[in-house]
C-alpha cells in the first residue's frame, strides 16, 4: 500500500506535500522533506504527486511519542496551532492499494474543523493509469473553494 497526503492551505494559497513514511511500529507519519507549492505552480506539484504515487513509502523508526501532529507543517508555515492551520487547509488523502485508489477530501464542520462525516471520497481501479488519478487529485485541488479568489467586496445598485 502507499499513502501520500496533500494539504490545500487557502491564506497561503499553497499545495503542501510532506513526505509519507510508514513506522516499524505499523503506523504512517509525515517526514522531511516537505514540498510547499503555490497552488499556480501547477506543473511542479502535479510531477511531484505522480512521483510520490509511482513509488512505495519507506519504513522508518518508530518516532518518539513527543512529536506532535503536523509540526513540520507548522514550523514550515510559521503558524503556532494545529488547530489555526486545519481551519484554513484541506487534507486530501490518496490510498493506492491492492484494489482501489481511492482520494478522500476532509469537509468542515460547523466549527470550522476537519469533519470524517462531511468527507468525499472517490476510487480509482488500482490499475487505473497514474496520469488519470493524478489528473483527478489536481482538479480536485485547483476547483476547490480554498483555491478560487474570493470576490473582496459585493457591489450593490447600479
Amino acid at each position: 500500500m502507499n499513502m501520500i497526503k496533500i494539504y490545500l492551505w487557502g491564506p497561503g494559497k499553497k499545495v503542501i506535500l510532506p513526505t509519507m513514511a510508514e513506522t516499524e511500529a505499523g503506523f504512517f507519519v509525515e517526514t522531511a522533506p516537505l514540498r510547499v507549492y503555490d497552488t499556480a505552480q501547477v506543473d511542479n506539484w502535479k510531477a511531484q504527486l505522480h512521483s510520490m504515487l509511482s513509488k512505495a513509502m519507506p519504513v522508518i523508526p518508530t518516532p518518539d511519542e513527543n512529536e506532535g501532529p503536523g509540526s513540520l507543517i507548522l514550523d514550515k508555515l510559521q503558524l503556532d496551532s494545529w488547530t489555526q492551520f486545519e481551519k484554513t487547509a484541506t487534507l486530501f488523502t490518496v490510498h493506492k492499494g491492492a484494489r482501489y485508489i481511492s482520494i478522500y477530501a476532509t469537509g468542515k464542520g460547523e466549527d470550522g474543523m476537519w469533519s470524517q462525516a462531511l468527507s468525499s471520497e472517490r476510487k480509482f481501479h488500482s490499475k487505473a493509469p497514474l496520469e488519470v488519478v493524478v489528473e483527478a487529485i489536481v482538479q480536485d485541488i485547483i476547483c476547490h473553494p480554498e483555491t478560487i479568489e474570493k470576490p473582496t467586496t459585493l457591489l450593490l445598485g447600479g
